[in-house]
């Protein structure tokens, strides 16, 4: 298999996890004692990546938020959560594109162009 698929498509879960889980600390941010959650991947792609290799066998991980606790005592900050709910939709969308354009060439190189 190409790497460039076994990558996209691990940064892919990986974008698709940190968008489940803002919506999850979104939804839970009058929640008494909720700790928000991030999601950790970009390390071990990068690793991976310089060491040669296409994306590396463990899933992303949820690691805690480190956003300051409310009177409430959750930890979510919901300016955070839709400037990372905005990010990563921006980052998933490239992702896409650049996937399907390489499709493109590989298809256009196989004569099968859409």
């Amino acid at each position: 298999m190409d790497p460039l698929f076994s990558t996209v498509e691990y940064t892919l879960g990986g974008l698709q996890l940190r968008l489940d889980t803002a919506a999850h600390n979104v939804a839970n941010v009058n929640t008494p004692l909720y700790r928000s959650e991030r999601v950790s991947f970009e390390q071990g792609l990068a690793a991976a990546l310089r060491a040669g290799k296409a994306a590396p066998g463990p899933s992303p991980t949820l690691v805690g938020g480190e956003d300051l606790v409310d009177n409430s005592g959750t930890s979510v900050s919901l300016e955070n959560e839709l400037t990372d709910l905005a990010k990563t939709a921006l980052e998933r969308q490239v992702m896409v594109s650049s996937f399907n354009y390489k499709v493109d060439v590989l298809k256009a190189a196989a004569g099968t162009a859409r």
